[in-house]
């Protein structure tokens, strides 16, 4: 019988949660194809509000990487991020032919207010392995979300666009890449390390849950 993965026990630690998040409206709606487009609207600004908290996030973790190897990936991730990634809601928003002032980005505010407080707080006070946990859960819960529902993929361009873009491709190698890091670096760490990213992996998607819940809280 093979060994799971440090990755695979935190997630596992963390199964109930896990499974509400799969359970999740937003993501049956997305699978479904009936999400409503003003919710999809409100959750792209949403998350285009997110994107700075990701930078910025993402900047404390390349300077507190262990060497140059893994400062360079997480570069070229934060330059994609704060390029290429804000293209995808500018061009969501065209394609849904969304008025001009419902598409800027929204900021932290109410239900999700706490995925950003957690990801700024963990990037701030806490080390490389801590900031790559919260990345991991946000991640791996869109590959899996969107691996799910690109087998039937929406009618709606826009949808079915942002379905494939987190289902695989670059996408998914950074997960896997982020993966194999925790992978790497948690079974060194000591008990209460190990125990403090179980804890941040559980604490993310349960911010993760609430977040999503902020696209029907209009």
């Amino acid at each position: 019988m093979s060994v799971a993965s440090f990755s695979e026990r935190i997630r596992a630690g963390a199964d109930r949660t896990w499974k509400a998040i799969l359970d999740h409206r937003f993501f049956s709606e997305i699978a479904t194809d009936t999400i409503e487009d003003r919710v999809f609207a409100r959750y792209l600004r949403i998350e285009y509000g997110f994107v700075d908290t990701a930078a910025r996030a993402l900047g404390y973790a390349v300077a507190k990487a262990p060497s140059f190897q893994e400062r360079r990936r997480l570069g070229l991730g934060l330059y994609g991020l704060v390029t290429d990634q804000e293209q995808v809601f500018v061009d969501a928003f065209e394609r849904m032919r969304a008025p001009a002032n419902e598409r800027t980005a929204l900021p932290p505010q109410g239900l999700a207010l706490p995925l950003h407080a957690l990801f700024l707080k963990a990037a701030e006070t806490e080390g490389y392995e801590e900031i790559l946990t919260c990345t991991l859960a946000a991640e791996w819960m869109y590959l899996t979300w969107c691996s799910l529902a690109n087998r039937s993929p929406s009618a709606r361009g826009y949808i079915r666009d942002w379905v494939a873009l987190h289902a695989g491709g670059p996408f998914a190698e950074h997960v896997a890449w982020v993966r194999s890091e925790i992978d790497t670096r948690g079974p060194t760490l000591t008990e209460h390390g190990q125990a403090r990213l179980s804890a941040l992996f559980e604490e993310a998607l349960e911010a993760e849950i609430a977040f999503h819940d902020a696209a029907y809280s209009m």
